[in-house]
């Protein structure tokens, strides 16, 4: 018979006593208690290189096109640093 317990559970109820490992740095704090802080990234996070602040343009991080600023959104790179993108990579539209 398979028994299901949370991770917070102490082994040593389900477990041989030389398998379980009984907390050895003390108990963690329940999943349900934490909350992570996600801020929205705004204008101020994108990098200078996508921005030409003359003619209030940004560089499509996607198709590396230019697009007026109203026409872009923010999104996010594989380093998750906030990058601008034109609407159409964002919808996923091939133009």
């Amino acid at each position: 018979m398979t028994r299901f317990h949370a991770l917070t559970d102490n082994t040593s109820r389900y477990l041989p006593i030389h398998a379980s490992n009984n907390f050895p740095y003390g108990a963690p704090p329940k999943l349900e208690d934490n909350e992570m802080d996600y801020g929205e990234p705004t204008w101020d996070d994108i990098s200078d290189k996508f921005m030409n602040f003359d003619d209030d343009a940004c560089k499509c991080f996607s198709c590396r096109g230019w697009f007026p600023t109203e026409d872009c959104v923010i999104n996010h790179d594989e380093e998750h640093k906030a990058v601008p993108v034109c609407e159409s990579c964002a919808e996923g539209r091939v133009g």
